[in-house]
This record gives structure tokens, C-alpha cells and sequence, in this order.
């Protein structure tokens, strides 16, 4: 044993040497991973805000009206260029960069707000989807370990491309069918088109929604146009056409189709105009997004469980509708410049964009332009404009032919509808497949087609 002793006094101390290179290995790996944890983390970061951004630019396309047979030539970008115009990096004046803009900046990136690295619209041909792609990132994105080896800050980007689609025309092959829509049935009339528009609308030039195949007749003629149906006083739109093509009242059931759910999303009984909330459901279908869910084809009248609400003589509703009305758009006073959000449109045919109101519920909305959201905005169904009430009975029906998204601009005593058209969808009669559901405001859905 003697021969063995020198050579293992020879190996004293090879175990902590060991230990130290495996401790700086396992050092080394762990951060490591903590950098490379900390850039997939930014990485999925940049892609949540790439995808709200490119969302709420396609949103836009929407509310301005432009789905609706593409405003303007296809040619020509005078006006699409107001929607979405191709830029690198952010301050396009376009509503859908600046919307993209806005959203992009509500979502960080490592702790700080989210940057647009570009912007890239695509109309196609007309009729064809419109669509956004928006490129996020974040530069300077920090390392705690991987400076030791000398690396500098990280950059992450990510991308994604959001459509609107509008199932007008002979193309569509899926039904639409809407939530919280509001209780006015509007003659599918054009006002903006001379002569006087005849009944049924649909019998002669001047409509909305072609009911042989569910296209859109010369949209160019009332996106963004003012609107103002009256009430159906005397329950005869053969006679009240030649004043206004007025609309009929509807009585919707304001109980939810699924029993323990709630009836309605209201604002509380105390919000500004809204202390009626509950009375009735007139008034809730209109001051509240109600769960009731409108489709293409549906019967409306007599036996349905929508039908024309006759309490118009009486001035029961005319009341309802003011007030609700003005708990709807979040208005003091039943005029102009009450606080509610303002619509605008730069002539016929041209995109609308929205500006906040000093009673928005959303104080970041506040006299805030090219906003993408507004309570003011709602959806109404078209039928063919005949008299559903002959000698004052109101004992006709009709179907639904299509949707008009509309933005209320103030209430009226009397009655009236006071709007402006943002967009228009049409039923195709031969539409199959799943139903298309607008989530509440519009017929018209924006999805994510890629990331």
C-alpha cells in the first residue's frame, strides 16, 4: 500500500475544482434561461399588441363605413387613403393607423408601451375584404446575463393582419344574425336618392339592400349621410313615406333566450338619463344592449315574438324613445353639443370618423378624435318598406332583409331617429352555413387572419 499513498496525495482538492466547473456551467445555463425566458415573454408581449393594434384598425373599416362596396373607385385612393394608408412607423392621419396607433401604445412590451414598426393596408379589388397588417416592436430590450459576454440590447417584433368582412351580395354564403339590436323596423328606403322612394322600397331604385341577392345598392349615396326617420304615428307607412319613410316600433322580448342569465347590460340607474332603466322594454331595448338576437329572414309581426309595438297614439312611446334615447348616447339635453360622441363625415360617401363627447363613460375617450368605439352606435333591421298596418291594424309581417349600423346623434321629442349611416350589410336570400353574429353593434365581424 505504501506505493499507492503518493498518488492519491496527488489528487487532493480535484472534487472542489469539479464543483466550481459544474457551478459555472449551471450558472452559465440558468442565465441563460433567464434571458431567453425574458425575450420569449417580450416576444409573446409584442404579439398580444400586434394583434389588438391590427383588430382595431380593421374595426375601423367598420364604423367609416367603408366595407359597404368599398367607398370610392378602386382605382383611386383618395378615399381609402382617409381609412388606412401604408406607412413606416407611426403618424399616418389615416382613422385606422391612428385607431392602430392608439392601441398599440395601451399594451407593453417589457414594462414599456408597445411602438408601431409599420403599417400596410390591402383593399383589393372592389367588394373584396379590406385589410390591416400592423408590425410592433420594442427596441432596446434589456439582457441580464448575456452582457457579460458582451451582447447588446434585444429587439423583438411581431405581426399581425386583421379583415372586415361584410356578407352583402350574391358571394356571401352565411345568414347574419345580430344581438342588442335596436326595436325600429326601417323601410329599406333611401332618402338620399330622388324621386321620393315608393312602396315597397324595394320595387324601385332607391333602397339600401337588393332582396334578390342581398347586395348593396349605391352605397356611395348614404355612407355617412344624415338620417331621420320619424315614428310611425298613425301605424300607416304608406302615408308616412312621403314625409320621411318613417319606421315602426317594435315590441322585443327583453328576457334572455338561456334562463339565469342577466336580461340585459344596462348602465346603472344612476348614469346621466338613465333612471327609467327597468320600466319597460321599449326603453331597455333601447338604453341597454339587450340579449334578443335579430337574423336575416326573420318574421317580424303578428304571432312573432317581435312584432309593431302599437302604443304610439298615446305618446306612451314617443316618451320611451326620447328618454331612452338620450340614456343611450349619454346626452343632457335631447339636442346637439349635449355631451354625446359627435359623427362626421368630409362629404357623401366618405368614411365617418368618431370624437368623443364630454359624457363619455370612458374618460380617455373625452374629446378624443377617431375614437373606435361608441355607445351611440347601433345596429336596426331593413324590411321591404310595405304597410304593415292597413286601415291602422297592424296585422301584416315582414322579414328581415338585411341591417343598417347606424350612429345616434341626438334624440327628439317626436320621435325621430337622428342618425348617421356608418355601414349597411344585405341578407342573401341563399346564404347557408354558420350564422355570422356582429357582437352586438354591427353585423359586420372583424377577425385575426394571421400571425
Amino acid at each position: 500500500m505504501a506505493w499507492i499513498s503518493p498518488k492519491r496525495n496527488r489528487e487532493r482538492g480535484i472534487t472542489i475544482l469539479l464543483v466550481a466547473v459544474a457551478m459555472f456551467t449551471i450558472l452559465a445555463v440558468a442565465a441563460l434561461s433567464v434571458d431567453i425566458v425574458t425575450l420569449y415573454v417580450a416576444r409573446s408581449e409584442a404579439q398580444r399588441a400586434a394583434d389588438a393594434a391590427a383588430v382595431a384598425g380593421a374595426k375601423m373599416f367598420v364604423i367609416s363605413g367603408f366595407t359597404s362596396g368599398q367607398l370610392g373607385a378602386p382605382d383611386t385612393g383618395t378615399v381609402r387613403d382617409q381609412v388606412c394608408i401604408n406607412a413606416a412607423g407611426p403618424g399616418g392621419a389615416a382613422i385606422a393607423n391612428k385607431q392602430a396607433e392608439v392601441v398599440a401604445s395601451l399594451n407593453q412590451i417589457a414594462g414599456q408601451p408597445a411602438s408601431i414598426q409599420s403599417i400596410n393596408c390591402s383593399f383589393g379589388a372592389q367588394g373584396e375584404n379590406p385589410q390591416i397588417t400592423v408590425t410592433v416592436q420594442r427596441t432596446g430590450l434589456p439582457t441580464f446575463f448575456a452582457k457579460a459576454w458582451g451582447n447588446q440590447p434585444s429587439t423583438v417584433i411581431a405581426k399581425a393582419t386583421a379583415e372586415a368582412f361584410n356578407p352583402s351580395g350574391p358571394s356571401a354564403s352565411v345568414p347574419i344574425q345580430v344581438a342588442s339590436v335596436k326595436p325600429w323596423l326601417i323601410p329599406n328606403c333611401d332618402p338620399h336618392s330622388p324621386p321620393p322612394p315608393p312602396a315597397p322600397c324595394s320595387a324601385g331604385a332607391n333602397y339600401f339592400v337588393n332582396t334578390a341577392d342581398g347586395s348593396l345598392n349605391n352605397p356611395s349615396a348614404y355612407i355617412g349621410q344624415p338620417i331621420s326617420p320619424p315614428l310611425s304615428w298613425d301605424q300607416n307607412t304608406t302615408t308616412s313615406l312621403s314625409n320621411g319613410h318613417s319606421y315602426y316600433a317594435l315590441s322585443v322580448p327583453i328576457d334572455p333566450p338561456t334562463a339565469g342569465e342577466p336580461r340585459a347590460v344596462c348602465p346603472s340607474g344612476g348614469a346621466l338619463g338613465c333612471s327609467q332603466v327597468g320600466t319597460g322594454p321599449y326603453y331597455d331595448n333601447i338604453a341597454c344592449s339587450a340579449r334578443f338576437q335579430f337574423s336575416c329572414g326573420q318574421i317580424i309581426g303578428a304571432g312573432q315574438p317581435a312584432l309593431i309595438d302599437t302604443r304610439t297614439g298615446s305618446g306612451f312611446l314617443q316618451a320611451r324613445h326620447i328618454a331612452a334615447t338620450q340614456c343611450l348616447i349619454h346626452a343632457s339635453n335631447p339636442g346637439l353639443g349635449s355631451g354625446q360622441d359627435e359623427f362626421i363625415a368630409s362629404g357623401t360617401g366618405t368614411p365617418v370618423s368618431i370624437t368623443g363627447g364630454d359624457n363619455n363613460p370612458n374618460p380617455s375617450l373625452r374629446d378624443t378624435g377617431n375614437i373606435s368605439r361608441s355607445d351611440s352606435i347601433v345596429t336596426v333591421p331593413l324590411y321591404d318598406g310595405h304597410n304593415m298596418c292597413p286601415g291602422g291594424t297592424c296585422t301584416e309581417t315582414a322579414t328581415i332583409i338585411g341591417f343598417l349600423q347606424l350612429g345616434i346623434t341626438q334624440g327628439d321629442p317626436g320621435g325621430a331617429i337622428k342618425a348617421v349611416i356608418l355601414n349597411a350589410a344585405g341578407c342573401n336570400p341563399g346564404a347557408t352555413g354558420n350564422p355570422i353574429s356582429g357582437g352586438g353593434i354591427s353585423p359586420i365581424p372583424v377577425r385575426l387572419i394571421h400571425q
